[in-house]
């Protein structure tokens, strides 16, 4: 009678385990559709035998854990290069605003301006004294200082929507640090037992892939089951269950400073104007937010030395012209109060005493600026600057098409190892059903046959 329960026992376990397996697969087949979601397996071992007069008997298997098919390599791999995306497709589309308004052809754009400020000034240098020349100089003086203020306008506006939207971006990146947080804890809780806490590690997932869309960063899991999050440099962002940082923006004088506290107290800072410490270091697209902020600020910073030496190398010839009884001032061909894209304006009265337009004209080919160390036309600096906005597009554009693919081809990869599959799951279902049927055979002989002992006595 002793093995014949000992038989009802195990055959009972069977049922049970078996009923878990089932249990398991349904919420797996139920979670088929979340990308976050990892698949779940009930694993079992063996129980221990013991000692009968034929030698060792099994006794059957018991449920061990709920364990999950999961990667860590590869989901790191996959939220680095997710935020190495976010971060180019922030830059690309940025970048690609900022070069539609400094579009330039050549033809159109500044440069074209350019082009038909010299041509009217070489008519003049033909014909010095026609008041039709004169006045086409003045007409493609305007239009070249119309088109100068239009851009920095429009690039000062971008910057405003840049910073609004970094502004906005840091409400949820600490939104979903206090998150990661709060999920670390409640792990740790659940996990006390010993067991693995699926569904809420699925969670903190979910959370830390939003928040690698924002910032790259690096995960450590410790005791208990908690993450440490860190920027590259070790900053923390959240440590445990202890605390999560939260991160504010100050716009600065140089550009942009990012402040990292933990209870209050600043463990970090981040500035556009700290080469050693760049805001773009933050990856993701609040890095990439930023590096878009410093770029066009540099782009704006070469616009305004473009206006700058306009303004003086046409005033220049201007000053060596006889002065007026008035402020020569007001009888230069540029305002010299306005040195910059968004203030470069014309005078009230360029003719009083007015220059060689010849002398003028000298300056179209003449160096008048530098790049990066090399001297140059003020022509050649348009060109320059425009082939400076479409490299960077062209960079931004092709290092997020290659990080997108890769991130697709990492998320196919983890969700063949992560990812749930109906049609596994449907033969895992027939597998446990067969041997839920076949559990209920044993119990179903064994008790005939403690049955037919009874009828026996």
């Amino acid at each position: 009678m002793a093995g014949l329960n000992a038989s009802l026992e195990i055959a009972k376990n069977a049922l049970l385990n078996t009923q878990v397996q089932i249990q398991t697969t349904s919420h797996n087949i139920a979670n088929a559709e979340n990308p976050n979601y990892t698949r779940q397996k009930a694993s079992t071992v063996t129980q221990g035998a013991i000692r009968e007069r034929a030698g060792w008997v099994g006794t059957g298997a018991r449920l061990d854990r709920i364990v999950q098919q999961r990667d860590a390599f590869l989901e790191a791999s996959l939220l680095g290069t997710l935020s190495s995306s976010s971060y180019y497709g922030a830059m690309e589309r940025i970048l690609g605003t900022a070069e539609t308004y400094l579009y330039d052809d050549g033809e159109t754009g500044i440069s074209g301006a350019l082009n038909d400020f010299w041509d009217a000034w070489n008519a003049l240098a033909q014909n010095p004294d026609g008041s039709a020349e004169k006045a086409t100089v003045i007409e493609a003086g305007g239009n070249l200082a119309g088109l100068l203020n239009e851009t920095a306008s429009d690039l000062d506006a971008l910057q405003g929507d840049l910073q609004k939207e970094l502004e906005d971006s840091l409400e949820p990146v600490n939104t979903l640090l206090e998150r990661i947080r709060e999920l670390n804890d409640q792990i740790a809780r659940a996990e006390g037992s010993g067991q693995t806490a699926n569904d809420l590690r699925d969670q903190r997932y979910e959370a830390l892939k939003e928040l690698a869309e924002y910032v790259q960063f690096e995960t450590e899991e410790i005791s208990g089951g908690a993450v440490n999050v860190f920027l590259a440099d070790r900053t923390a962002l959240v440590i445990g269950t202890q605390y999560a940082a939260q991160l504010t923006l100050q716009d600065e004088a140089d550009g942009y400073a990012v402040t990292i506290k933990d209870t209050g107290t600043a463990v970090g800072r981040l500035d556009t104007a700290d080469s050693t410490n760049n805001l773009d270091r933050l990856g993701g697209s609040l890095g990439g937010l930023l590096a878009s902020a410093a770029q066009v600020d540099q782009w704006q910073d070469r616009l305004d030395d473009f206006a700058a030496a306009l303004v003086s190398t046409v005033n220049g010839e201007y000053s060596s012209s006889p002065p007026p009884p008035a402020d020569p001032n007001d009888y230069l061909f540029f305002d010299p109060s306005g040195t910059t894209a968004s203030t470069i304006s014309l005078t009230s009265y360029p003719w009083d005493y007015p220059p060689d337009a010849q002398d003028v004209l000298d300056w179209q080919s003449d160096d008048a600026l530098t790049w990066d160390g090399e001297s140059v036309s003020l022509g050649t600096y348009l060109n320059r600057l425009t082939q400076d906005v479409g490299l960077a597009v062209q960079s931004a554009q092709s290092q997020q098409s290659f990080r997108e693919s890769l991130v697709t081809e990492l998320e196919a990869k983890r969700q063949s190892v992560s990812g749930v599959s109906i049609d596994e799951e449907m033969v895992e279902l027939l597998k446990q059903q067969q041997l839920y049927q076949a559990a209920a055979k044993v119990v179903q002989y064994t008790s005939d046959m403690i049955q037919t002992a009874i009828d026996m006595v």
